[in-house]
């Protein structure tokens, strides 16, 4: 979904690297993306929100290449930038316009051709469910609202890359369902790229992830494939009805995994167990189904995300060194 085989992807980084006086913010970063939600994870001060500025066109780097639907940012970055919806972690408002007003204003400043001007807010408005507060002034507006014309900021014109720097952080519930369905509708047809560090947000939202650490990037991958690469123990809950605890105790050590938690009666038991080989999950369960009994549930907890924070020597909520 998020990376394309049939075209040319939407977004190119390689060899990114961005240095701040001597310090090196950026690291040889290289990734490829396309269509569907993408998102851009790391503890607070790992890159994140240099490499959105780069590719965003805020700033300059050092080294490497940055192309946005096939434009060089670096040649042409007036051409690239009006293929990006852009919405900064700290967004800035005019407090003094409406919300309409507003979005007119962005639209104009996107180059939207006059004639399509109002009908792209009124697609705006509608997709962040805006219009009860259309004629409202934007500073009177609640964070989560202001959020919402910040994102709708960024959909004016339909651009075919989104590029979020943590949209998320301090929104109430109710929105960010809102945000989900949006990002999730915009992203069957766009390319969107999110900065955060909400790992639960990352795992509803995308199915590929770009971890980053120091700068560098340490683990690029979709969630759904790392969890059955068997490149880390994986571990399972798992509901068995049927056997006693010792019964199945002798079953999940007989292939090859251990049990870390148990609970449940004399023949009904859940467990949570480590397995290193996902295969021996599947023959777990397999056992179970030769031995009459039945399986009410199965399902993976291991955290990749934070396993790869760990390969890197870091925790999710632990900041990278300076």
């Amino acid at each position: 979904m998020n990376e394309s085989t049939a075209q040319e992807p939407d977004v190119t980084v390689s060899d990114l690297t961005k240095l701040y006086g001597t310090r090196p913010a950026v690291q040889d970063v290289s990734f490829r993306i396309g269509k569907g939600v993408t998102a851009l994870l790391g503890p607070n001060g790992a890159g994140k929100s240099t490499i959105i500025r780069c590719i965003s066109g805020l700033i300059d780097w050092n080294q490497g290449d940055i192309t946005v639907g096939g434009v060089n940012c670096r040649i042409d970055p007036q051409l690239a930038r009006s293929k990006i919806g852009y919405l900064p972690e700290r967004a800035a408002f005019p407090n003094d316009l409406r919300v309409t007003t507003y979005l007119e204003y962005a639209a104009h400043m996107k180059k939207v051709p006059r004639a399509e001007r109002a009908d792209a807010v009124e697609v705006a408005l509608d997709h962040l469910d805006l219009k009860p507060v259309a004629k409202r002034l934007v500073g009177n507006l609640s964070k989560g609202y202001r959020q919402r014309v910040g994102l709708a900021q960024a959909l004016v014109g339909k651009p075919p890359v989104l590029v979020l720097d943590e949209p998320l952080a301090g929104i109430d519930p109710l929105h960010i369902w809102d945000f989900r369905d949006v990002l999730a509708s915009y992203a069957s047809e766009h390319t969107i790229l999110l900065s955060t560090h909400m790992i639960p947000e990352a795992r509803i939202l995308c199915d590929r992830v770009l971890v980053v650490s120091e700068g560098r990037l340490v683990y690029d991958g979709s969630l759904i494939a790392a969890e059955f690469s068997g490149k880390v123990a994986r571990r399972w809950r798992i509901g068995v009805l049927g056997p006693t605890l010792e019964e199945l105790r002798s079953q999940v050590s007989a292939v090859g995994a251990s049990i870390i938690y148990q609970a449940g009666s004399r023949t009904s038991n859940n467990l949570v167990i480590d397995a290193e080989d996902p295969q021996s999950v599947g023959d777990l369960v397999q056992l179970t189904i030769d031995q009459g009994w039945s399986v009410a549930h199965l399902e993976p907890l291991t955290d990749l995300i934070g396993a790869a924070f760990e390969r890197a020597g870091l925790t999710p909520d632990e900041p990278a060194p300076r």
